[in-house]
């Protein structure tokens, strides 16, 4: 299958949805694997990145969508990725992806789509979103993990549209629901742009216990905000000073 990511960057936001720290009670560590979660447990899930019909049966009669998890009905090709996370459950926490020119992952060169996965006979899986394509890469994400009484039910990404990045020349907007920006702008295209991926993570439902899980509605009141792009303006604040040492 395909090979891991194992040097994904786990940003987790100081924004919480909880003022109390939370042991992580949960010691399922694989993403194909199920599990029950409270408040404050680690969660294992996968993102993989491949061609959308390959997320898809063979068979043209049902063409149903398998999880990355199920290798006997879904085999992945040599150009696909996984990425694999282990946030703590109903923390806003942003994932991110590094794509800058010392890296090898490109999402355009694994055919540019990504799902969402985790579970083994509860099997959840997010519908292909598109990351990148020949000309365009889009960066900026917010992937919603339904639980119901601790058990993963779904996985969804949710689009904001383009207001974001309207008036700015490095975007364009696709299909009017989605910011990308041109790939040649990109650093591992010779370009100046850092083109990492950012995933907005949130949880909504309820826990084990029956706890309502509410960092979905805090980053609904968010969105206004990017948390990319806070991590961004951190990031350079921490490394600019040096960068004339080195």
């Amino acid at each position: 299958m395909a090979r891991f990511l194992l040097l994904c960057y786990l940003f987790a936001a100081v924004l919480t949805s909880s003022l109390t720290e939370a042991g992580d009670n949960n010691q399922v560590y694989s993403p194909c694997s199920d599990s029950t979660v409270a408040i404050g447990d680690g969660f294992t899930f996968g993102i993989a990145f491949a061609a959308r019909d390959s997320f898809f049966s063979t068979n043209r009669s049902d063409h149903v969508q398998y999880s990355p998890c199920d290798r006997h009905r879904l085999s992945l090709n040599g150009n696909s990725e996984v990425a694999v996370f282990r946030p703590k459950v109903d923390e806003i926490t942003l994932l991110t992806i590094n794509t800058s020119s010392s890296s090898s992952f490109r999402p355009d060169a694994s055919k540019g789509y990504m799902v969402a996965f985790a579970g083994a006979k509860y099997a959840a899986r997010s519908i292909p979103i598109m990351v990148a394509d020949s000309n365009h890469i889009v960066t900026s994400f917010t992937l919603v993990l339904e639980f119901q009484k601790g058990r993963l039910e779904d996985l969804f990404w949710k689009k904001d549209g383009c207001s974001k990045c309207s008036g700015d020349s490095k975007f364009v907007c696709l299909n009017k629901e989605e910011c990308a920006i041109k790939t040649q702008s990109c650093k591992n295209q010779g370009g100046q742009v850092d083109c990492s991926l950012g995933i907005q993570l949130a949880f909504s439902g309820t826990d084990k216990h029956y706890t309502a899980l509410n960092s979905w509605y805090e980053v609904a009141n968010l969105k206004q905000y990017s948390l990319y792009g806070l991590y961004s303006n951190l990031k350079d604040s921490l490394t600019n000073p040096f960068k004339n040492i080195f």
